[in-house]
């Protein structure tokens, strides 16, 4: 029987413990980055049958009780340049895939805007819930516009059919005080949440 040095045997203790270190920290990324993906994974939120409401400059606007916005379009101002932005939710067929919605919506475009070209179409999220989005231009006379529109398929609370949520907006991307909107748009649309 052959004994190893004492010196070989401590090199193959400092390598084994090194390889055991090197699993435990593997381990431990692998954990961590389990909890990343978790805490990245959005919870999707429901549109509530609550009354509707909405504040314009300070003055709270509420509507009685039963009725429902369907869509809502309005005009904002940012650095003096106007804004268009607008919320829209109805009733889908239980059956209806996101793509089919998106697309329909993308149609009922061309008679408000004309032709739209394309620029960029994409996957996110909107109020939790898995959506498609569409950055496109068109022409408003002579002057071009941007559009953004986002849209998911949203479950509806005390009510059986989903619903569809869309929010769009328009701006003449050409003006300086506009140069970020879209980044605001988005910061606001990450915003939404059920209350």
């Amino acid at each position: 029987m052959r004994r190893t040095s004492l010196y070989d045997r401590i090199s193959e203790r400092r390598l084994a413990d090194e390889a055991l270190a090197r699993e435990e920290a593997v381990r431990a990324a692998a954990q961590r980055e389990r909890e990343l993906i978790e805490v990245a994974i959005p919870v999707p939120q429901p549109l509530l049958n609550a009354p509707c409401s909405f504040n314009f400059g300070g003055f709270q606007f509420s509507f009685p009780e039963g009725f429902r916005y369907s869509a809502i379009e309005a005009t904002v101002e940012v650095g003096g340049e106007p804004v268009v932005v607008s919320i829209q939710r109805r009733d889908v067929p239980e059956e209806a895939t996101l793509a089919e919605v998106f697309s329909e919506a993308v149609k009922a475009l061309q008679p408000l805007h004309g032709a739209i070209q394309v620029i960029r179409h994409y996957e996110t999220v909107l109020a939790g819930n898995a959506a498609l989005a569409l950055d496109f231009h068109f022409r408003e006379g002579f002057e071009e516009r941007h559009g953004r529109l986002i849209g998911a398929l949203v479950p509806a609370v005390d009510h059986n059919q989903r619903q569809w949520l869309s929010a769009g907006c328009v701006i003449d991307s050409e003006k300086q005080a506009l140069k970020l909107w879209l980044l605001d748009f988005d910061v606001m649309l990450e915003g939404l949440a059920s209350s």
